[in-house]
């Protein structure tokens, strides 16, 4: 029999636990700190920079005027927005940094489906994630992220984005009719939402006025270091450092 709501210490998850999706609902709905659910199990999601969630704004609020202006009607969401994406009959919760989701799949969801994190899943056209890969290690594990979870089989996405501001640095994303997907680095410029966002063109200028700033050298260096020792520590989170209440 699972424990009782009031019996989940959410100062003491145990990470290594696998939660029923009441339980899972439970963490989500009392929790403050942001977490992914892959089969049952909680995976903790480190905090982002406020130039790179400023990027994130800028993205979704020229995705949100593309929506509105060309009449698609569709929903536009963050990373607070947490899809149902059912991988090789595993269930992952996964909450990109900006997605897109069309009118019409919108509007055929279920009650479970719109107002919990259950319910049959069901996944987005369109992901972005804005993302420092200046580590190959970073690079692949973000690539992993979205061809084994985004584009697995069976999603919806078919186009996806992955945009690193601070290097300049732009990858897309692209599922054919066949499920196979390509992965191309592109220009530093305005990106095109072909076929999937028709009509939509990223203005990348905007997006660079964010990062824009001069930086000393070796404050930007420090930085980078203190930042990838937060991304180590995120890694070897304890079970307390969850409960951040």
């Amino acid at each position: 029999m699972p424990p009782k709501k009031k019996e989940i210490d959410l100062k003491n998850l145990d990470l290594t636990h696998i939660y029923t999706p009441e339980e899972i609902e439970y963490i989500n709905n009392h929790l403050k700190t942001r977490i992914n659910f892959e089969n049952g199990r909680l995976l903790p999601i480190p905090q982002s920079p406020i130039a790179n969630e400023a990027v994130v704004h800028e993205i979704s609020r020229q995705l949100g005027n593309w929506n509105v202006e060309t009449g698609q009607n569709g929903i536009v969401t963050t990373s607070q927005g947490g899809y149902n994406f059912s991988v090789k009959g595993q269930r992952k919760i996964r909450a990109p940094h900006i997605a897109f989701i069309p009118e019409n799949i919108y509007n055929s969801l279920s009650k479970d489906q719109l107002l919990t994190l259950f319910g049959r899943p069901f996944t987005p056209i369109f992901v972005t994630e804005v993302v420092n890969v200046s580590k190959e290690a970073i690079l692949n594990e973000v690539d992993i992220r979205f061809k084994n979870d985004y584009f697995a089989t069976g999603t919806s996405v078919k186009l996806g984005w992955l945009i690193d501001p601070r290097n300049h640095m732009i990858w897309t994303y692209e599922k054919d009719d066949d499920e196979n997907v390509t992965r191309q680095k592109r220009k530093w410029e305005d990106l095109d939402g072909g076929n999937i966002l028709p009509g939509f063109t990223l203005d990348i200028e905007f997006v660079e006025k964010i990062i824009s700033q001069k930086y000393d050298e070796d404050e930007l260096l420090i930085e980078e270091v203190k930042e990838n020792e937060d991304k180590e520590s995120e890694h070897q989170t304890s079970e307390k450092d969850l409960g951040l209440i």
